[in-house]
């Protein structure tokens, strides 16, 4: 995994935790505001995986035996 996909992966985890907070609020409106606030981070993976420019998931067949 390069650099590139750590941070990714760090800076989505850490902004799925605020959704994560407006869901446990119990609210009426939690599970809409938490399914708007997640968007960005499908957006972004989406886009990732569209591009093929996920390096933890590229399947690297010249390393085989």
């Amino acid at each position: 995994m390069n650099k590139k996909g750590r941070i990714a992966i760090a800076v989505t985890g850490i902004y799925a935790f605020f959704p994560l907070i407006i869901l446990t609020g119990g609210k009426s409106e939690a599970v809409t505001v938490f399914l708007f606030a997640s968007i960005p981070i499908a957006l972004y993976w989406g886009y990732r995986f569209i591009k093929n420019d996920i390096s933890f998931l590229k399947n690297d067949s010249s390393n085989k035996p």
